[in-house]
């Protein structure tokens, strides 16, 4: 589990990196949505928040 953990946690950053890279909205928009899955599956939701604020995506 552990070993899950951290493979989600590397792939959020890199999905953050390469929005905060992109020059394309969609880009953007989708990559920070990516970064929002797979640190859910790293943390179990408690990111939630802040990554809807970064990609600008609100839910209710």
């Amino acid at each position: 589990m552990r070993d899950d953990k951290a493979y989600y946690h590397a792939r959020a950053e890199a999905e953050l990196r390469m929005a905060r890279s992109s020059t394309e909205a969609s880009a953007t928009k989708a990559h920070y949505t990516l970064a929002g899955y797979y640190l859910d599956r790293a943390f179990g939701g408690e990111h939630r928040g802040h990554v809807e604020r970064l990609s600008g995506v609100a839910r209710i």
